[in-house]
């Protein structure tokens, strides 16, 4: 168990990335849109930037050779299948937030200033402010689901692996 301890130390270094970036985003999230909305737009898509950062290396880092997700006992079913999912669903969380960071970055062009003038949004044109917030509240909220789902199947196997409850 201290060699799986040992070698969580990078991976931690990563994990607090990803934490920050996540606490970051939800800090841009909860600031103020009217008036603001391309700064907020741009405060948000740089969150949602740090975030795709900060997952793929967590990403990378668990999977390394001496990541965490490869102590994972794979000659369980269980414990493989899980850890399938959990890979995916970081797959689709990458990509949500790629998606995400395209409709943040369309919503600050809508209010970008041109040549000094703010020109009028055309019809149909004006963001939905709150359905980005939503978006990104959710994605959050998947995020931190992955990440427990992830630290129980790393419980899980080692506590198969030094025989807990025998």
């Amino acid at each position: 168990m201290t060699e799986v301890l040992g070698k969580s130390q990078p991976l931690r270094k990563k994990t607090d990335a990803l934490l920050l970036s996540m606490e970051r985003l939800r800090q841009s999230l909860a600031a103020d849109v009217p008036g603001r909305e391309c700064a907020w737009a741009e405060g948000v898509g740089h969150a949602l930037a740090q975030l795709e950062q900060g997952l793929r290396q967590h990403v990378e880092a668990s999977e390394e050779p001496d990541g965490l997700l490869t102590e994972v006992d794979q000659t369980r079913p269980t414990l493989a299948r899980q850890t399938d999912k959990v890979c995916q669903d970081q797959g689709h969380l990458l990509d949500q937030i790629a998606a995400l960071r395209k409709e943040v970055a369309a919503a600050a062009n809508t209010f970008a200033p041109t040549a000094g003038l703010r020109e009028p949004a055309r019809c149909g044109a004006v963001p939905d402010f709150g359905a980005i917030r939503q978006h990104a509240e959710q994605l959050l909220t998947e995020l931190q689901q992955n990440r427990e789902a992830e630290a129980n199947l790393i419980l899980d196997s080692i506590d198969t692996d030094i025989g807990v409850g025998d």
